[in-house]
């Protein structure tokens, strides 16, 4: 260790610093090279120092661009082994370090760090010690993941830059409550209007990537093979490669073998990303792994739309359709595609732009992620009694916390729309500041030595209530709102209706989300299950054809729109429409999947071409099979059910989904048929008239008629005007099921059912005027 002495601080000989009452966090880097966690290091730890806490920071190795302006920072030496003489001499001096400098959180900052600074702190009785991890992980050997795995066990907490990051780290075995996703943030440079670094020329189109050249996954080879595609079509395209490392040789002579000649220009390592990115008329990163990619953040900050590839974190920061366009990782003609239908579109890209870099200004700042870190080292060391709110701010924590939530619902586990309604609106409020989320499963899972009992129906049923019932007494206990999922007949009875009962039994706010399609039949045959709804704080319904239903009953229920989830689907024009059909309705008699085989008997005979993929499964599917060999049906795939991970891949393979259901609500298949570009072709029964717009958002006809279902399919094969056209209108339309305009409505309705103020504009609760300002120094060590 070589510890630079510093004002205030210990000298060499160890001698006493003076201390102020802010708690001390130490910040640990590899090193402070050329790099994405180097420098969000360098960004959070000199914005850290102007917050609430006391900062400290050491590496493995002082070296790097981003050291200037940090200040002293002590030095570990691996020696190049964690096994080395030299490593086991540094864990020895960090431990004496940490604990002479009174360290309070102990936060590595990458994999190494994570390495070294974890199990010391662990040793040196820091009380908070947080992991990172940065990247997604995918990448490193299996030995390798296995050992951070382990060492990130030893956590308080590991923050996590993306969701995807999280996802993977929870499946590796890292506690779900462990884990945290603060997204990186960016200095107000990024976001300032900067002069171009290369001057404009009329005419002149540039797209560019901003990426190391050290590592294959950047993908180069791939982005200048598919802009290669494009050099005929735009004569004055030229690319702009940011970034240096050894494979740039060879990514020059590829660009040369290609044709480029003087279009290519290599930039180089840059500090000037702005005015870089401010020469660009559009932002690519091919790269086939990502977590939450500095280059997107910049370019977004930059006013540039993007296009990437949907991997990782990349889908939670484009907007499909809103900031830029995703496409499949290594897919080259896909790249070309989705850049060819930018370049011509100006108007489409600067308006694109513009929505990403408000997205960045309100999502991606130093400041926010600032407070994120405050707020998370906080949290721990209350939960470890190190730390007191100060009373001034006491008096305001109840009103100022996030409102403690419990959604109610079926897990994943069991095949349906609720379901994966439930998961999304979970995932989407983890880390929300104005929700605290809880989640109990209505499929409560069984004890090891009782599995066998769930086959077997009425014998699970009488086994599984219990267990359901306590988990409702444990779970609502110290909630503030029960939010509770419904659907209708005996799953009302075992699920929704002992939920309320207990929620008000415990003196809690319950709100119903009721979901069922068969809501009047249910209703009007079943008059408990009107009674209990009356019971309810509040009801939501996913569309105004339940609210209507449920206003013919004398029930007031709110319209909150169902989720779709943006990032399982690549949006793409369909130029030229190709007959490949998807259907992804379960095989139940409500679905009339034979509808849809019939109809597709009929367009076989005009399309011999065409396809058709039956993605799900039911009480039906048997059935299905024989139809489909009784009509002599070619090309029909029977996928079986899928993941919600996986269905995005079969509405990216189709070009028309097709429904035939004579019973439905708010089906999530629609929604993500127009997330995905998919052209829809539907019957109408009564609910799917209130979400598709006939000859708008997709072509509908009466149920049960499977030749006017296939003459819509015909029809948009026939008419790419109009495929095109409802494809750009369902697109515009889902933006109203993104999580931003959704998560606004739940906000509105949850304050309301708890008789909070109502929110003020923006979607963010109206402050109190004397809590507008935040005080300095809000916490105080606790002796």
């Amino acid at each position: 260790m070589s510890p630079l002495p510093e004002s205030g601080g210990r000298d060499a000989a160890g001698g006493s610093r003076g201390r102020s009452d802010r708690a001390r966090v130490f910040l640990m880097s590899n090193n402070l090279e050329t790099g994405g966690s180097e420098r969000q290091f360098s960004l959070m730890a000199q914005a850290l120092r102007d917050g609430e806490f006391e900062v400290e920071l050491g590496c493995l190795g002082r070296s790097g661009a981003f050291l200037a302006g940090l200040g002293p920072i002590s030095e570990f030496r691996v020696g190049g082994s964690f096994l080395s003489v030299q490593a086991w001499k540094s864990r020895f001096a960090l431990r004496r370090h940490l604990r002479r400098q009174e360290i309070s959180v102990a936060h590595s900052f990458d994999f190494y760090t994570n390495l070294m600074l974890i199990p010391t702190a662990r040793l040196a009785g820091v009380p908070a010690v947080i992991g990172s991890q940065r990247q997604l992980g995918d990448l490193l050997p299996p030995m390798k993941r296995a050992v951070q795995a382990r060492i990130l066990g030893l956590c308080d907490r590991v923050v996590c830059n993306s969701r995807a990051a999280s996802n993977l780290l929870r499946e590796q075995g890292v506690a779900a409550r462990k884990l945290a996703v603060i997204p990186n943030g960016l200095p107000a440079e990024a976001f300032a209007e900067t002069p171009p670094a290369l001057p404009q020329r009329p005419g002149v189109l540039r797209v560019g990537v901003l990426a190391r050249m050290n590592e294959p996954v950047k993908n180069h080879p791939v982005f200048l093979r598919a802009v290669a595609r494009l050099l005929t079509k735009f004569p004055t395209l030229e690319i702009l490669l940011v970034g240096d490392g050894a494979l740039r040789p060879g990514l020059e002579k590829l660009a040369a073998e290609l044709g480029f000649g003087e279009r290519a220009c290599f930039l180089g390592d840059r500090r000037d990303i702005p005015a870089v990115l401010a020469s660009m008329d559009l932002s690519v990163l091919p790269s086939h792994s990502e977590s939450l990619s500095n280059a997107i953040m910049e370019s977004m900050a930059a006013g540039k739309a993007v296009v990437a590839c949907r991997v990782g974190g990349n889908p939670d920061l484009v907007r499909e359709n809103e900031t830029g366009l995703l496409v499949p990782p290594n897919d080259e003609q896909s790249l070309a595609e989705a850049i060819e239908y930018l370049l011509q579109r100006p108007e489409l890209v600067r308006e694109w732009g513009r929505r990403g870099k408000e997205v960045a200004l309100a999502s991606f700042t130093v400041q926010r992620a600032r407070e994120q870190y405050e707020q998370l080292y906080t949290d721990v060391l209350v939960e470890k009694g190190r730390l007191t709110r100060l009373a001034s701010r006491a008096a305001d924590s109840s009103a100022a916390r996030p409102m403690r939530v419990v959604i109610v619902g079926p897990s994943l586990q069991m095949i349906g729309g609720q379901s994966v309604q439930a998961d999304l609106l979970l995932r989407n409020w983890q880390h929300d500041p104005a929700v605290d989320v809880r989640f109990i499963p209505v499929d409560t899972p069984f004890p090891r030595g009782l599995q066998w009992a769930s086959r077997i129906p009425f014998l699970r049923t009488a086994i599984r209530t219990p267990l359901y019932l306590r988990a409702l007494y444990r779970g609502l206990a110290d909630a503030d709102l029960a939010h509770i999922y419904s659907a209708s007949y005996w799953s009302f009875l075992l699920a929704p209706a002992p939920a309320l009962w207990i929620a008000k039994r415990l003196g809690k706010r319950a709100l119903i989300n009721y979901h069922s399609g068969e809501a009047r039949d249910h209703l009007e045959r079943w008059g408990s299950a009107l009674s209990t709804l009356r019971k309810a704080d509040g009801l939501a319904v996913p569309s105004q054809f339940l609210a209507d239903v449920f206003q013919q009953f004398g029930l007031r229920a709110r319209v909150v729109a169902n989720l779709v989830d943006s990032a399982q689907f690549s949006w793409r024009p369909r130029q030229p429409l190709r007959p490949r059909l998807v259907c992804t309705r379960g095989f139940e008699p409500y679905y009339s999947v034979d509808v849809v085989v019939r109809a597709f008997a009929e367009v076989k005979r005009s399309v011999p071409e065409a396809s058709l993929y039956l993605v799900g499964g039911g009480s039906l599917e048997q059935e299905i099979h024989t139809l489909v060999q009784e009509l002599g049906l070619a090309d029909v795939e029977f996928a079986g059910p899928v993941s919600r991970d996986g269905i995005g891949r079969y509405y990216d393979a189709a070009d028309i989904f097709i429904n035939a259901s004579w019973l439905d609500n708010m089906p999530g298949s629609i929604l993500e048929a127009f997330t995905a570009g998919t052209v829809v072709v539907s019957t109408a029964p009564e609910g799917i008239r209130y979400l598709v717009a006939h000859e708008r958002t997709g072509l509908l006809s009466d149920p049960g008629d499977a030749q006017a279902l296939a003459r819509n399919v015909l029809r948009v094969l026939r008419e790419p005007e109009l495929a095109a056209r409802l494809a750009r209108n369902a697109a515009e339309e889902s933006k109203r099921y993104h999580w931003d305009s959704v998560r606004t409505e739940w906000l509105a309705l949850y304050r309301s059912v708890l008789g909070l103020p109502p929110l003020a504009a923006g979607g963010e609760p109206a402050l109190a005027a004397d809590t507008q300002e935040p005080e300095r120094n809000l916490f105080q060590c606790r002796p």
